[in-house]
């Protein structure tokens, strides 16, 4: 959007490091760089299963309720453990807008807020225009701006720490994989001493990967130890 500068709008965000001014300015330049009708963010409860609406503009998406984590653009964000484009919002299943709100035509995009590879929250807007819903990056940038200030507020409801947040979040079986991955161990190595296929393996390395917000095995074990979710 002409006039739109990223480092501009994060220094803006950032600038006020309370909670409530953080995730307006958030919401108002994402308004500025998506051209969109609407938004909202949502605060996460991973351990609950659930998400609260902590901020919203355009729109009324049920301020300060919460909902389970499989429902809505939220949901859908938080499951895909990405930015997720919605083509038509309407047809989403459990989406919270009323049934005559004008954002609920066209499409919506929900990006993931990440904080030491776990979702802490996601902000949602409606109606981006065709220039957001074909490039995210931008949008992703800004809006990972507000994690500090969401985990230093204390707002989380499971607060993150390094002895249950990543021990919780990963299974038995994908400890033991990074384990092994750390001594260095191939998939088909890790498959025999573990006795299962390496096709198994390479999923479990996904979902690895996943969870702990990486892009490859090596940063994968750097944040499990880092985060003392292994030992």
């Amino acid at each position: 959007m002409t006039g739109f500068r990223l480092a501009d709008a994060v220094a803006d965000v950032y600038g006020d490091r309370r909670l409530e001014v953080v995730l307006r300015r958030l919401l108002r330049h994402t308004a500025r760089l998506t051209g969109s009708a609407a938004g909202s963010v949502s605060l996460v409860d991973a351990h609950a299963g659930r998400y609260t609406k902590a901020a919203e503009y355009g729109a009324f998406c049920r301020l300060g309720d919460s909902f389970p984590l499989d429902e809505g653009a939220t949901g859908r964000a938080f499951g895909c453990r990405r930015p997720v484009v919605i083509p038509e919002y309407s047809q989403l299943r459990s989406g919270h807008l009323a049934g005559d709100d004008p954002a609920r035509r066209g499409a919506a995009a929900a990006v993931p807020i990440w904080w030491r590879g776990e979702v802490i929250a996601v902000s949602v807007i409606f109606a981006p225009d065709d220039r957001t819903v074909r490039d995210l990056d931008e949008l992703e940038a800004l809006t990972q701006a507000a994690a500090a200030a969401i985990v230093r507020s204390g707002r989380l409801a499971a607060p993150l720490s390094n002895d249950e947040s990543g021990r919780t979040l990963l299974t038995h079986r994908e400890r033991d994989v990074l384990l092994l991955l750390r001594h260095g161990l191939t998939y088909r190595e890790i498959a025999n001493r573990l006795g299962l296929s390496p096709k198994t393996v390479d999923k479990h390395v996904g979902a690895i990967m996943r969870k702990t917000g990486t892009s490859n095995r090596t940063a994968a074990v750097v944040t499990a130890l880092d985060n003392g979710w292994i030992a």
